[in-house]
């Protein structure tokens, strides 16, 4: 690496959100600009992604030189080596050659990494996971899904489809999943079974004081349920409490599997980590094989939201050879 080339940009697609940012080798945001994910063309999308790049560029470096390249988070099925995402339903994406776009417009090289395996880099160079060689990365949103670093090296599968957490079955007869699997993690632990298991127990009568919402006709949302948590209602802490011991009988799995040094949550549910990581962290203690858990560090990610964006810069700053292998 040049010592000129000090600077990498990332780029996270989000659904509601395009985040780019301007990440220094230490890991510092140096600036950002966001814009909203259009919800029409691909066109759109390609316009507002060029936009939100230049946006970003002409406010924080006028030496493009020092820039490496752009590192390009997302969801959906990828092909990193091509640099194509093949389908991300929540940014209304299909086939969209992302790499060949951005490399046209700017001249710089560009990689692709499915989002929980760019939080995962982001986590293990610069944040909770900085200075071990076996992390796991999990995310908790809307959905459920992981990135693994396993001896040093990103675990990303044939086709970049490794780490689908949300997707192990719990109960084989249980809740019907959108992948057309029954009793999926996800159903039971994501931000969207958190939202309707409390709203489902509530309209079947349970006590919380959440219930006056119900009797309006509203729906309850999560930030409702963490609220009410803190404030000690104890519908809405058995409900988090409850999805953390689902959460934790995965991990057992994965720490079963993996023999891993550290597990890492991220995601928008993990601001109700009061409640749900002591659950995690039980539940992991009470079956997993004492040996190969006593010593695994559970907790809470560093870099929070801001961990996409930046672990989409990570390949740049890796020595690939000596640190960071592709798992293929």
């Amino acid at each position: 690496m040049e010592e000129s080339k000090d600077l990498a940009i990332g780029l996270d697609l989000g659904g509601t959100k395009i985040l780019a940012a301007l990440i220094s080798r230490e890991g510092e945001i140096l600036g950002e600009f966001e814009c909203k994910t259009s919800t029409g063309k691909q066109s759109d999308t390609t316009a507002n992604i060029i936009f939100a790049i230049n946006s970003l560029l002409a406010e924080t470096v006028a030496d493009r030189s020092r820039i490496m390249g752009i590192g390009v988070a997302s969801a959906g099925i990828i092909d990193s080596e091509q640099k194509i995402i093949h389908y991300a339903k929540n940014i209304g994406l299909e086939n969209f050659p992302i790499g060949t776009i951005l490399e046209g417009n700017f001249q710089l090289p560009v990689k692709l990494s499915n989002d929980a395996n760019a939080a995962a880099i982001g986590e293990w160079i610069w944040g909770a996971g900085k200075g071990k060689q076996n992390v796991i990365y999990i995310t908790v949103s809307t959905g459920v899904g992981s990135g693994i670093i396993s001896n040093g090296q990103l675990m990303t599968g044939i086709n970049d489809s490794a780490g689908e957490f949300g997707h192990i079955t719990i109960s084989h007869d249980g809740i019907l999943c959108e992948c057309g699997n029954r009793g999926c993690l996800e159903k039971y632990a994501s931000g969207s079974a958190i939202n309707m298991r409390a709203n489902q127990l509530l309209k079947n009568g349970e006590t919380s004081s959440l219930l006056p919402i119900i009797e309006k006709g509203l729906v309850v949302t999560n930030k409702e349920v963490a609220t009410a948590a803190k404030q000690g209602d104890v519908f809405s802490i058995q409900l988090l409490k409850e999805a953390g011991e689902y959460l934790g009988m995965g991990v057992v799995s994965l720490i079963h599997l993996f023999n891993t040094e550290a597990v890492v949550f991220g995601g928008g549910v993990m601001n109700m980590s009061a409640f749900i990581l002591p659950s995690i962290k039980e539940t992991v203690a009470k079956y997993g094989i004492a040996k190969m858990v006593e010593k695994v560090e559970i907790k809470k990610s560093v870099l929070g939201n801001k961990a996409g964006v930046i672990g989409a810069t990570g390949l740049f700053y890796l020595n690939r050879e000596e640190q960071l292998t592709m798992n293929k």
